[in-house]
């Protein structure tokens, strides 16, 4: 799952919303968001995201991808 506070936050930081980061993503924002709900993002979708959002802190990167269980 991921950490959807710290998500929206680093959303928020980067001056993006849900809807323009979905769109600088090239899908759709009900994809989008059902992907943050579920934490089904892919790989290459995680990275684009830091890409786009400026995320480049590894532990901030993990506190936000990554279950509590694997950190």
């Amino acid at each position: 799952m991921i950490n959807v506070n710290k998500f929206e936050g680093a959303i928020r930081a980067a001056g993006f919303t849900q809807r323009t980061l979905a769109k600088a993503m090239g899908i759709s924002e009900n994809t989008f968001g059902t992907k943050k709900k579920k934490g089904t993002f892919t790989l290459a979708q995680v990275q684009q995201i830091c890409d786009l959002c400026k995320i480049s802190s590894a532990d901030d990167k993990c506190d936000i991808f990554l279950p509590i269980k694997f950190q």
